[in-house]
């Protein structure tokens, strides 16, 4: 794969960049999620594929610092940029076009948020876009024996998230309606096939043997849709509104001034009688998203190659117009994404940070108490994990050293049930219990429930039905944390009217 030297030096400074600053503020929920489930590593997951937990258990020698967690996404963000280029170069894209794609891939703010933490998404912009690539290529060159590193491109992708599936269907029926039938009846394919069943089979058993519990998670992540602090809403339990929300998403997650590019790729895919299946591709997903209720950023996978085309239909376009031009279009999208570079990277510590919403207008005196608050909910999360365990901490401690041996410590969802376990040792908390995704499946720990701390409120008519007495005697606040959520309660829950692990299944919830 020879491509241009600007695609290289662009993934480079993109790794480059990632690895300086992407520790600067700390964890956010699912990293501390990740070192939970690490620590019980398994073939599955209630709510996730188990790469994920595999990734953070490699740096578990480390100790889990939050530079090694987002190494990979960091490192992945570079083979990203690399893999546009090279689907720019396999539709015949020159110099320039591969310069332009690496560009906007650089500076697009929703493949830089999926390449600033770790999460299930950190492999799909990469592995989408190689999917893509080889599909092309197998389209280019005829060679039916790409069926082999497709699937386990697409192996490597289920065991991240289980969206690659959707990928890889669409653009099997988009090459089926746009002549390419006749590559679909080798039988490479069906090796290919049969290959990533093998491989999948560990992971699609243990979801079998736990009852398909994703398929839960989704349909409660369907419903638990809502707005932040501020008003500000990009997603809706509403099939229609959320796909109103999903659609701006599109544009606002590539950058709004990017838009021309990636649209003048999506409408020369169409145009190419070659490539229109990728086209097809496209709408067959983002259909599928409007109709399962999904969320924006779920085909973020495509635009690398959409940018690619675009960048090739651009270079046409240029092609005899004074070099001069490039130049300016070039430069136009650096100008075009460096104010946005901020939002979706902690290049700036966090009082520039704060500074800079407050300047471009993000940020603005808000009740109840007419402070402008931090409003990017990403660096929000990671902010105030120390101080909430602190809280819960005191509160554990106010408690008698005989009540202390018999208090559960429960989290009633799995942000906080990560930053109690990770942070609590080091001030003498117990291992937390949770009912809320894989934590469920860990049970009551042998708990008896005749005395609970129970951290957070969206458990609390459950706890008021099983347990007699429920008192509140702390409650966490963070003013950094209030895009995200207001005060945290925490409640002694005593008087138990049966068993821990007899009201266990009445508080399970497999969902966000």
């Amino acid at each position: 794969m020879k491509l241009h030297p600007s695609a290289y030096l662009l993934a480079l400074g993109t790794v480059a960049l990632h690895l300086a600053v992407n520790h600067r503020f700390g964890y956010y929920r699912d990293e501390l999620y990740f070192i939970d489930c690490a620590k019980h590593l398994s073939w599955g997951y209630v709510d996730q594929p188990p790469l994920t937990p595999f990734v953070t258990w490699l740096t578990a020698p480390l100790g889990y610092p939050v530079w090694a967690l987002r190494f990979f996404p960091g490192l992945l963000a570079g083979v990203t940029v690399l893999l546009g280029c090279a689907t720019a170069r396999e539709l015949r894209g020159g110099a320039f076009a591969q310069l332009l794609t690496g560009l906007t891939i650089v500076f697009a703010p929703g493949l830089i948020g999926i390449a600033y933490g770790l999460s299930t998404e950190f492999l799909s912009p990469a592995a989408w876009t190689a999917l893509i690539y080889l599909t092309i290529r197998l389209v280019n060159t005829q060679n039916t024996r790409l069926y082999l590193p497709i699937a386990l491109v697409v192996t490597l992708g289920l065991y991240a998230k289980y969206s690659i599936a959707g990928c890889a269907a669409a653009l099997v029926i988009g090459m089926l309606v746009c002549g390419h039938a006749r590559l679909l009846r080798s039988r490479w394919l069906a090796l290919g096939i049969a290959l990533t069943v093998l491989l999948i089979l560990p992971n699609a058993l243990w979801q079998i043997r736990h009852g398909l519990p994703m398929l839960e998670v989704l349909h409660n992540d369907q419903l638990n849709r809502h707005a932040l602090a501020n008003g500000m809403a990009d997603e809706s339990p509403n099939r229609w509104t959320n796909a109103l929300y999903m659609l701006v998403l599109q544009f606002a997650y590539q950058n709004p001034l990017f838009a021309p590019v990636w649209v003048w790729g999506l409408v020369w895919f169409w145009r190419e009688p070659r490539y229109r299946f990728f086209a097809v591709a496209y709408l067959l997903l983002l259909a599928g998203l409007i109709m399962t209720i999904g969320r924006g950023y779920y085909i973020q996978g495509l635009y690398p190659a959409l940018f690619a085309a675009g960048a090739v239909a651009i270079e046409r376009a240029l092609a005899r117009r004074p070099a001069g031009l490039k130049i300016a279009v070039a430069t136009a999208v650096v100008i075009a994404g460096l104010p946005l570079f901020p939002l979706s990277l902690p290049v700036l510590p966090l009082p520039q940070y704060m500074a800079y919403e407050r300047a471009i207008g993000l940020s603005r005196p808000a009740p109840p108490d007419g402070k402008s608050h931090l409003i990017n909910p990403m660096f929000a999360d990671q902010i105030g994990w120390v101080s909430m365990t602190k809280t819960v901490a005191g509160a554990y401690r106010a408690l008698s050293p005989a009540q202390r041996r018999i208090t559960a410590l429960f989290a009633d969802r799995y942000a906080y049930a990560g930053a109690l376990d990770y942070y609590g040792p080091r001030y003498g908390l117990p291992t937390v219990i949770s009912p809320n995704n894989q934590y469920y499946l860990w049970g009551p720990r042998g708990y008896t429930g005749r005395s609970m701390l129970a951290v957070g409120a969206t458990d609390y008519w459950l706890l008021v039905r099983w347990f007699g007495s429920v008192r509140q005697v702390a409650v966490y606040r963070n003013d950094y944390r209030w895009m995200l959520e207001g005060p945290l309660p925490i409640y002694l829950c005593t008087k138990p009217r049966t068993t821990l692990a007899a009201m266990w299944p009445h508080l399970k919830y497999y969902g966000l």
